[in-house]
């Protein structure tokens, strides 16, 4: 219970629960001194005045600019922030420099994720620059503390269309205090916990890159060398006639695109249009919102392109994961199986272009039925002909090598998959054997990929329980 006199600027209760929670869970546990960020902590927000932000007229300099994605991507790997952006001197004249070492902070959408910049740069205000009052505390610690309660430091914004919190909300925040010993002990804990993680990471990330190398000395493709990215490379002709009733845009008949598809079209083994393949293809279906009382409807878990990983699986995190609603008629077509594949139809980015798969499999099958959103489009393969996890494979491979990436167009910002285009594309088919072997190398690669994150991530939360156990006194 709050009185009058005691809220200031937030009504809503989750401000107050999670700042309750906080301090019941950590702050009056520990044995060590506890005073507020504002006591210790100096906040400066970032700045990039002009609108549209994405005015070329302000990029290109020498000056680097972080985004929000910089610091969330450097502060799950407790690495160095890389710049992606430049400004110019006119990008610098709405912005601002910052020069000294700061711990950055993300306060809006993603909010709590730190990272430090050691060198000079600029950000937007969705980004503040913190650093530290006098040297009771370190920014490295701080760092570290930060990093312990940002869940609280989430939860504590407000449920509006997009998530942020203020320097005030957060000059409100108790921060433990122990001796500059046990800061230097705290801070080595977890910069040796990320080194661990991110070797054993970097091994899973080897074997999985590996996969590629593997299944294209399997097919027989030779790929061929990467085209410069020269106005020169990128000049190509192609005949009114190849393009007559078909695709004008230029990415499908680009010469870095025909290359690729000439290697995999000269394979010695024996190829089939993936149409060919398919007994039974539907798009997705959003269905109905949660909400509705009609009891003709089915409570489903609705998986969306989101629920895509960029190593071709499946991630349902239970904090973000959809229930729709469907009618029986709709989820007879749309309700996925085991060996079912799925293709993100729609949505993408310059990263990662439209087109990733994946396979269900028996470990993610419920209670609670399956469907899919109007994002994805489902196949089932014809067993007789071909395994559904070695197509599965073959469309990894043809989405990481780029083929999949021709097949794409783009609307009002909105990548979309040509389907069309890719059911006509050819599936190298070697024997049902050599398929089965393939699957089973792939199975074991992936197997020992996702014991070495399993033991990365393992390493970490032990890491973060032994700073708990310290913070607290134990």
């Amino acid at each position: 219970m709050r009185t009058w006199g005691e809220i200031e600027d937030r009504l809503d209760p989750l401000f107050y629960l999670n700042m309750m929670l906080l301090n019941k869970n950590i702050i009056q546990r520990s044995i060590h001194e506890v005073n507020t960020f504002k006591q210790h902590v100096n906040m400066l927000r970032g700045r990039f005045g002009h609108r549209p932000r994405n005015d070329p007229r302000y990029y290109g300099g020498k000056y680097p600019f972080i985004q929000t994605g910089n610091v969330v991507k450097a502060s799950e790997s407790n690495c160095k922030i890389e710049h992606t952006q430049t400004l110019n001197g006119l990008g610098l004249s709405t912005s601002r420099l910052f020069e000294e070492k700061v711990l950055v902070i993300t306060i809006a959408a993603n909010i709590g994720y730190t990272a430090i910049l050691d060198y000079s740069a600029c950000f937007p205000d969705s980004l503040v620059a913190l650093t530290t009052k006098g040297k009771s505390i370190s920014l490295e610690y701080l760092n570290v503390y930060i990093r312990f309660i940002r869940k609280y430091i989430e939860n504590l914004a407000p449920q509006a269309a997009q998530k942020n919190i203020n320097l005030k909300q957060l000059s409100k925040l108790p921060i433990v205090v122990p001796p500059n010993t046990i800061q230097e002990k705290l801070v080595s804990i977890m910069n040796n916990a990320y080194l661990v993680k991110n070797s054993k990471e970097n091994e899973a990330r080897k074997l999985l890159y590996s996969i590629n190398d593997y299944l294209l000395g399997e097919l027989d493709i030779q790929l061929p060398k990467e085209t410069r990215n020269t106005l020169e490379d990128r000049k190509f002709f192609v005949s009114f006639e190849a393009i007559l009733g078909g695709r004008f845009d230029p990415k499908k008949y680009s010469l870095r695109y025909r290359k690729i598809f000439d290697a995999v079209q000269n394979s010695s083994i024996s190829h089939i249009p993936l149409k060919n393949l398919v007994i039974n293809s539907v798009s997705g279906n959003w269905g109905f919102d949660d909400i509705t009382d009609d009891v003709a409807l089915v409570r489903c878990l609705a998986l969306r392109a989101t629920e895509f990983d960029n190593k071709y699986n499946l991630k349902l995190d239970n904090s973000r994961v959809k229930y729709r609603k469907y009618t029986q008629h709709t989820l007879k077509k749309i309700n996925v199986k085991h060996n079912d594949i799925l293709i993100e139809k729609s949505g993408g980015s310059e990263d990662q272009p439209v087109g990733r798969v994946a396979i269900i499999e028996k470990s993610i099958l419920g209670d609670t039925p399956l469907a899919f959103s109007n994002f994805i489009h489902k196949i089932e393969i014809n067993t007789d002909k071909a395994y559904p996890e070695f197509v599965f494979e073959y469309l990894t491979l043809m989405h990481s090598i780029k083929i999949t990436e021709s097949m794409q167009t783009q609307t009002n910002g909105i990548r979309n998959l040509i389907m069309g285009e890719y059911f006509s594309q050819i599936i190298l088919l070697p024997p049902k054997p050599i398929q089965r072997e393939i699957v089973e190398k792939i199975s074991r690669i992936r197997d020992q990929a996702k014991m070495l994150e399993y033991e990365a991530e393992q390493f970490l939360v032990k890491a973060k329980a032994t700073v708990e156990r310290i913070l607290l006194g134990d």
